[in-house]
């Protein structure tokens, strides 16, 4: 095939690229998707873990609990 011939089949709508790009799309939410689905599980397990955490008396003395007074 030459490249006239490509160049005209692929302006006339002879070639077209929709399942390419239907495909791609797909990937595109498919990898959305996913990211907000994990991303919710972390805070999910971030807020577990903070919550069986031991708090530290260390900090807390008289000054850090009454300087904004």
């Amino acid at each position: 095939m030459k490249v006239q011939n490509l160049i005209q089949n692929r302006f006339s709508g002879g070639l077209s690229n929709e399942a390419e790009y239907i495909e791609l799309l797909v990937q595109v939410f498919a990898v959305l998707v996913l990211g907000l689905f994990l991303w919710r599980m972390m805070v999910v397990f971030q807020k577990r873990r903070t919550a069986k955490r031991k708090k530290s008396t260390y900090f807390e003395s008289t000054f850090s609990k009454n300087w904004k007074k």
